[in-house]
């Protein structure tokens, strides 16, 4: 108790006589000498990985250099790059040819001739009209197609697209439909139902399926929502 009452005696007796008063030009306010506060700098916007760049330079359609249409290698006609054609005709390929369409956009290709595959890559906005394919016509990674045969195709393979419409006469009715990893697919045929031929029907190419274990496997069908 002794050490406490000392403590408050000594702060009873605390004198601030000797204690010297701030005057204006002390106070931080008003002092010239002092260097002002900067407001915050904005922190840096991180830098976009590398990996997103070159995710979405691969996901792009459309022209990525100069246009060509050339044969290569004597197997290959490549038609790449184009874009705004409204009616590009390939007329010199052969049935032991290859014909490559890359990287267009808002194009109408015509092939004249039969030849034995076709392949579309990256493109956008492209109609392809051909003739017989011996082989099969492919598509990756292309929106927004049109696909129509005058003649016989065997199989049609989509993958990664968004948007491909297929039209197909009644010699390609037995044409094999692939699809994977896309979505908005159609294929019309001539109407089996009507004696003209210019009527037609459209219909989806499904893509919800629905899987059932059975055992140890998997019993893999099309959505209900399809068989309407």
């Amino acid at each position: 108790v002794g050490g406490m009452a000392a403590i408050f005696g000594g702060i009873s007796g605390f004198s601030t006589g000797g204690l010297k008063k701030v005057t204006d030009d002390m106070k931080t306010k008003n002092r010239k000498d002092e260097v002002p506060l900067e407001a915050p700098k904005p922190a840096a916007k991180p830098a976009e990985p590398a990996t997103t760049k070159a995710k979405s330079t691969r996901d792009q359609k459309g022209p990525r250099g100069p246009p060509i249409m050339e044969i290569q290698r004597d197997t290959n006609w490549m038609i790449e790059n184009q874009e705004g054609q409204s009616m590009l005709t390939l007329e010199d390929a052969t049935m032991q040819q290859l014909v490559c369409i890359i990287n267009c956009r808002n194009c109408t290709i015509h092939i004249k001739t039969k030849v034995k595959s076709i392949s579309v890559d990256g493109c956008e906005k492209v109609n392809v009209i051909c003739g017989d394919v011996l082989s099969a016509v492919e598509f990756v990674n292309c929106d927004r197609m049109q696909f129509q045969t005058t003649g016989k195709v065997n199989a049609v393979a989509i993958d990664k697209c968004n948007g491909v419409n297929l039209h197909l006469p009644k010699e390609s009715l037995g044409a094999e439909i692939t699809s994977a990893k896309s979505s908005e697919m159609n294929v019309t045929i001539p109407d089996p139902d009507s004696s003209d031929p210019l009527d037609t029907i459209e219909m989806p190419i499904p893509e919800q399926f629905v899987t059932l274990i059975k055992g140890k496997k998997l019993n893999t069908g099309v959505s209900s929502l399809y068989t309407h």
